[in-house]
């Protein structure tokens, strides 16, 4: 009953107030409407009405590439057009990584047309390559290896990437490169060199010009890229019905079968192993790397010691597992000792740096997979290996243990 007088004389009260809660029940509200925007105007000139959109106005002149443009101060405009005019154009030319790297120069005409402030603007270029409107513009320097391996898959020479926020020094950038083509060694007949330029804007922001050195005219780049194009050794073959076993001894046997191990020649591209049929170890781990790719193997290449010098092989990875794979010491070792083998397997004769590659710690009964061989060596008769590569080191180094710091799946090259 209390509560009850209690709400009638507050209704009461209300009612008498005035400037009651319920009168906001009727108050007319509209949707918020925002600062006009600077827009073109008919004639395609721009309007701006802060320094901030005067700064953007000339710099969309540039990224469109540009050459003159138009620029009208609203009568409401906020601020002296004559000092932002001044002040936009260099915070343009200085402050941004696409205008440090291909703008010359901004020039400008300010008039005053009745109570209007107008601005000619006009903007010169430098002798760059890659205009405004053929650079890739990308958010992150993690799309940077995509956008490099496009650019060598076409045989361009030169590319520029502006990157929103990026932390890549330019021998960062060249070494995505690197990575881009060790990952797909068919993408071009050989390692390009790269030279990377970078132009640093605000923040993070970064422009980096690439220049890819194939080491040979372009006649020639674009005949050995239709070769590797063409190249399919397994158009015939069945894969559906393959283990991954079975497919990684597919790639590993059509290598052995038909390239030749020459260390001397110099020969380290996948185009030598799989066209030329004569590569050294790092051509054909290369060419490995490119099979086990067409029958959905993940593969990589080792750089590492073979009986204390330079030397190549792979680390192909199924079923959750690791295996090291060396097809150019097939003949010399044997089949069975170079096939699908563990860290414990391969230390001794070979060396790597284990924290930059995942572990190995499959192991495969060859016997099972090939139920049909009464001796598996069969395949590959094995050369008397030297003492260097049969023992250990000179400093009895052990094999790759459990404890190793290096993590499954991971690769620092």
């Amino acid at each position: 009953m209390k509560k009850r007088c209690a709400l009638l004389l507050l209704l009461a009260a209300l009612l008498l107030g005035g400037c009651s809660v319920f009168d906001r029940e009727y108050v007319a509200i509209q949707d918020y409407t925002p600062h006009p925007q600077e827009q073109n105007t008919p004639e395609g000139k721009i309007q701006v009405r802060s320094f901030s959109g005067l700064r953007q106005a000339i710099l969309n002149m540039a990224y469109a590439g540009q050459t003159e443009g138009t620029i009208v101060f609203d009568a409401a405009y906020d601020g002296d057009p004559t000092e932002d005019m001044a002040s936009a154009c260099w915070a343009v030319r200085t402050q941004d990584a696409l205008c440090a790297y291909c703008v010359e120069n901004i020039a400008y005409e300010l008039n005053k047309i009745v109570t209007i402030n107008e601005a000619s603007v006009y903007i010169s270029y430098s002798g760059v390559t890659v205009s405004p409107d053929e650079i890739e513009h990308l958010s992150f320097s993690s799309e940077a290896e995509t956008e490099l391996l496009a650019a060598m898959s076409r045989g361009e020479r030169r590319i520029a990437l502006l990157v929103g926020r990026s932390g890549f020094s330019a021998d960062e950038m060249a070494a995505q490169v690197v990575k881009a083509y060790r990952e797909n060694p068919t993408v071009v007949p050989r390692e390009p060199r790269a030279s990377v330029t970078m132009y640093s804007g605000t923040g993070a922001q970064r422009l980096y010009e690439v220049v890819f050195n194939y080491g040979m005219g372009t006649e020639e780049l674009n005949r050995k890229r239709e070769e590797l194009s063409a190249f399919d050794p397994f158009a015939s073959l069945e894969t559906e019905t393959l283990s991954d076993a079975e497919r990684a001894w597919t790639a590993f046997r059509y290598l052995a079968d038909n390239c030749t191990l020459d260390e001397e020649s110099g020969l380290n591209t996948a185009y030598a192993a799989l066209i030329g049929g004569k590569a050294d170890s790092e051509g054909f781990a290369f060419g490995f790397v490119e099979l086990c790719g067409r029958l959905g193997l993940d593969c990589r290449i080792v750089y590492g010691q073979y009986a204390w010098e330079e030397h190549c092989w792979n680390i192909v990875r199924f079923g959750g597992n690791s295996y090291h794979a060396d097809v150019s010491k097939a003949a010399v070792n044997g089949f069975e000792n170079t096939f699908l083998k563990n860290d414990e397997d391969f230390w001794g004769a070979y060396r790597w740096d284990v924290s930059s590659y995942p572990k190995c710690t499959g192991r495969i009964d060859l016997s099972e997979l090939f139920p049909g061989e009464t001796e598996t060596e069969d395949l590959f008769p094995p050369e008397e290996p030297t003492e260097a590569e049969a023992g250990e080191g000179p400093n009895g180094e052990a094999a790759p243990g459990e404890n190793s710091e290096n993590s499954e799946g991971e690769n620092k090259t």
